[in-house]
């Protein structure tokens, strides 16, 4: 899912939020690999109580790790 999650994040304009315990759990993985920067509210974004991040960029690594996927 993370380089799915990641070759979405190439196409959409940042800072852009993901939502729900597998989106946060890849944007997470993806931020320890140094793929992107992400922003982890301490509090829940919405009244539902759904876990959101806002990733804000995909880094230098994050645009490699595309071209070695195929992702771009």
């Amino acid at each position: 899912m993370r380089h799915t999650l990641l070759h979405y994040l190439s196409t959409q304009r940042l800072p852009a939020t993901v939502a729900g315990a597998q989106g946060i759990a890849a944007v997470q993985a993806l931020q320890q690999e140094g793929c992107v920067k992400a922003v982890f509210p301490q509090a829940r974004a919405d009244k539902d109580g759904v876990p959101m991040a806002t990733v804000i960029e995909l880094t230098r690594l994050g645009h490699r790790t595309l071209r070695r996927f195929g992702g771009a």
